[in-house]
């Protein structure tokens, strides 16, 4: 008979079923383990036919599978981003590689069931044993019996050296899987999750999904449309089905949607499902359509499960986010959307909304919070229908209140009003700058926000706010885009000071995306505005000396000059050296243009003389400088300008304007290829093209590529000139710079004429010509096409007799 244990340990009969020896497991007496623990049978459900963009995290999962892995892994993120499918095939590619010998199984948790469909970890014990054999009459009384007997079954197989994989499916809490995780370091544990679902005793590896990269979004939906034989919908409109799948936020149940959507539907073409899913109004509602019942499936359906488990002060605080203009939220703006305020990095709510998956931090640790784009149309929704108690518009009005009021802080501190800030919110210039990169995109869209909402006077502070930091990053179109609004308001509300001042950054940046006619516009109109305002010479010398260089450079040189006159006239007498200084060198500039370099070169020495006297040694300086050795480059006095140039690429680099310093090294580089000196000309002109390239400005790395280019092809490397002068063509094609683009192809040409590719040397001499001709540029179109006539005749010669004369670049 049994031995008498203790009444606590005595709870069901002992069972008899397979023979051998009694043991003793949580309280139950049942018969010991087999000779031979049988495998699983694989119960998985199939997984999916096409899992696209996941194979990073394919080989991460098998990785951590392998045996001496982690006994738990969690595969959490957002709904509908493919959790399941990857776990799912996970597991079936880890069985065909023999992880797991003794099988795997699969348990569906069903923790997001709005149906009080749950799963507890007592049901999913029961699940898992009958996939072990073991069910009816040999399942013990209690839960906890249950349990015990399930590890006991894993010991066994792991004894027998059969490892067992589970796979646990939607698990909405720690509590469903805590008790899951198998005993030893055989067996392992994977769940999938929206939440991250991490505890003090439920210590495991999480791998955070994210959506798919663009391609793998479009092979997703390809592989739907081409399941269907004579499907060409895929191969005819390729941009469409990336246009669907950029709308869908490649997320792959929005795919999936997307996908059947057009499936179902053959004579639905991918363009009108693109413009379709483009208006945000109706995009949820077409990526949620209803079952046979008329429930809703889908998107929509999805993020309700998640969304219906959030306190609501989590739910309030999701809808209100949505007011954040930009694709993120840093934390402490996020803390006037809680009761309490204060910072979230104490009280941590968005965590909570992370952990719920419908919010991720990015980078972490940088208190900056995403939405995915349909989990925000999906919580704007849900916002809209609660407006008036969230007290959405309130939210805005105080969200857009703080930004700008940050805003104007930051550019005080970066540009320098010709004064401190009222309030020093941050420690110095690099810390305002620093906040500026980090809040760009949501101070653009508040911008952008504002303008439809037709908020005049924040779309003025906004623009003229957002242009300066846009310009300081060297990026002019979009600065651009968002100036001719705030310019529009600013006539509206009969801003005059602000509009001046828009319609000069609008000068500038269209002169540096090199559009000067409509630089010249400009500035015609702010002229006017001067003349109609009063008398204030100092500034109309600015102004007429903008508007004298506009002219020059649009092929009005002789025009130019009379503006030059009259503004240096103003500016006489008046002990304004710096301005003084500036209108010398703008005079020298188009001095040069007209080909009086002798007279240019005493203009731009007069400036330098000027700003030496006043002690200036600044920016102004440095320019000045610089067009000065430009001009005693065109003169030939090339060792004179060597030096010039020097000494101007030290001055910006003691300024650490990096911009300048790189066309210093591609002025230096010019000049030095001019001497012959091709090596260092190389260094140099290098250097000017990659600073330029890093911080995309198009037109001067075409620029310094044709000078690279040139520079090569004169030191008798051609072959390394090719690809670089093909660059500097692709580039100056970009802007409206014929002259320039004219140039390079000559270059072009002259390079493959030295590699004996007559044909092609031909076509892009040609085409210079044609460019030169537009340009008005005679001299060197009178060079080109001598080029084009020496090539010309080489071709007429037999491929025998061919020659080419290694020479230099005019």
């Amino acid at each position: 008979m049994p031995p008498k244990w203790p009444a606590a340990w005595w709870e069901t009969s002992l069972k008899a079923d397979r023979g051998g020896t009694v043991q003793l497991v949580m309280g139950d007496l049942r018969q010991g383990p087999p000779a031979s623990a049988p495998a699983v049978r694989n119960g998985l459900p199939a997984a999916p036919v096409v899992l696209a963009g996941r194979t990073d995290e394919v080989k991460e999962l098998l990785k951590a599978l392998a045996p001496g892995g982690p006994p738990a892994l969690v595969v959490t993120g957002l709904a509908g981003v493919g959790k399941s499918a990857l776990a799912l095939a996970v597991a079936q590619q880890a069985m065909k590689e023999g992880l797991f010998e003794g099988g795997v199984l699969f348990v569906e948790l069903h923790g997001y069931d709005p149906g009080g469909g749950l799963v507890g970890v007592g049901q999913a014990v029961d699940t898992l044993l009958g996939q072990l054999g073991i069910q009816g009459e040999d399942l013990p009384a209690t839960a906890q019996a249950r349990l015990a007997l399930f590890r006991s079954e894993l010991a066994a197989r792991s004894e027998a050296g059969l490892r067992v994989l589970i796979v646990a499916d939607d698990a909405g809490d720690v509590g469903q899987v805590r008790d899951l995780v198998p005993p030893g370091e055989a067996h392992q544990l994977l769940v999938t999750s929206r939440e991250r679902l991490v505890a003090p005793d439920f210590l495991v590896r999480v791998l955070a999904l994210d959506e798919l990269p663009p391609e793998a979004a479009v092979e997703l939906i390809t592989a739907a449309l081409c399941r269907s034989p004579g499907d060409t919908r895929a191969e005819r409109e390729p941009e469409a089905l990336a246009e669907i799948a950029g709308h869908c936020g490649r997320l792959p149940l929005a795919l999936t949607v997307a996908a059947a959507t057009l499936a179902g539907d053959p004579g639905l073409a991918p363009r009108a499902l693109a413009r379709q899913l483009a208006d945000a109004r109706i995009r949820l509602e077409a990526l949620s359509p209803p079952d046979r019942g008329g429930l809703p499936t889908g998107v929509r359906a999805a993020f309700d499960l998640s969304y219906q488990r959030l306190p609501e002060d989590q739910a309030r605080l999701l809808r209100l986010l949505t007011v954040v203009p930009g694709p993120d939220c840093p934390g402490p703006l996020a803390a006037v959307f809680t009761e309490k305020g204060g910072s979230p990095t104490e009280n941590r709510p968005l965590a909570a909304l992370s952990r719920a998956g419908l919010l991720q931090e990015h980078p972490l640790g940088s208190d900056r919070w995403r939405m995915h784009d349909l989990v925000r149309l999906y919580a704007t929704w849900r916002g809209e229908l609660s407006a008036e108690a969230d007290g959405r518009v309130a939210a805005t009005d105080r969200v857009l209140e703080i930004r700008r009021g940050l805003l104007w802080a930051a550019d005080s501190q970066v540009f320098e009003h010709g004064g401190p800030p009222e309030v020093a919110l941050f420690p110095n210039a690099d810390a305002a700058l620093a906040w500026l990169d980090a809040e760009s995109a949501g101070l653009i869209a508040s911008a952008r926000l504002v303008v439809v909402e037709e908020r005049l006077q924040d779309t003025i502070w906004f623009g003229l706010g957002v242009f300066k930091y846009l310009d300081r990053r060297n990026r002019w179109g979009e600065a651009l885009e968002l100036l001719e609004p705030a310019l529009a308001a600013a006539r509206q509300t009969g801003d005059r000071e602000a509009e001046s001042q828009m319609l000069s950054f609008k000068v500038r940046a269209l002169t540096v995306l090199w559009r000067p006619e409509e630089a010249l516009r400009t500035q015609e109109r702010l002229v006017a505005m001067d003349r109609e305002d009063g008398d204030d010479p100092p500034r109309t010398a600015m102004l007429l000396g903008i508007w004298a260089r506009l002219l020059s450079r649009t092929g009005r040189p002789e025009e130019a000059l009379e503006q030059h006159k009259a503004a240096l006239d103003l500016l006489d007498g008046r002990g304004l050296p710096a301005q003084e200084a500036a209108q010398l060198d703008e005079l020298g500039q188009t001095l040069r243009r007209l080909g009086r370099t002798t007279e240019a070169i005493a203009a731009m020495s007069r400036a330098v003389l000027l700003l030496a006297e006043a002690g200036e040694n600044g920016h102004g300086m440095a320019r000045v400088t610089a067009n000065l050795g430009k001009a005693l480059s065109e003169a030939g006095q090339h060792e004179a300008a060597v030096a010039v140039h020097e000494a101007a690429l030290a001055a910006f680099q003691e300024l650490g304007d990096e911009r300048h310093e790189a066309a210093s090294w591609g002025f230096l580089g010019d000049a030095l290829r001019l001497l012959g000196r091709y090596t260092e000309a190389v260094a140099a002109l290098t250097r000017a093209r990659d600073v330029f390239r890093e911080a995309g400005i198009v037109h001067d790395e075409g620029f310094a590529s044709a000078h690279l280019g040139a520079a090569l092809a004169e030191a008798g490397r051609p072959a390394e000139a090719l690809p670089v002068l093909e660059r500097a063509g692709e580039l100056l094609g970009e802007t409206d710079d014929r002259g320039l683009l004219g140039w390079s192809l000559y270059l072009l040409g002259e390079a493959l004429a030295q590699l004996k590719r007559y044909d092609e040397a031909v076509l892009a001499l040609e085409r210079a010509a044609a460019l030169q001709a537009e340009a008005g540029d005679a001299g060197r179109r009178e060079i080109t096409l001598a080029l084009l006539a020496s090539v010309r005749a080489e071709l007429a010669r037999p491929p025998g007799r061919r020659w080419w004369p290694w020479g230099r670049s005019g």
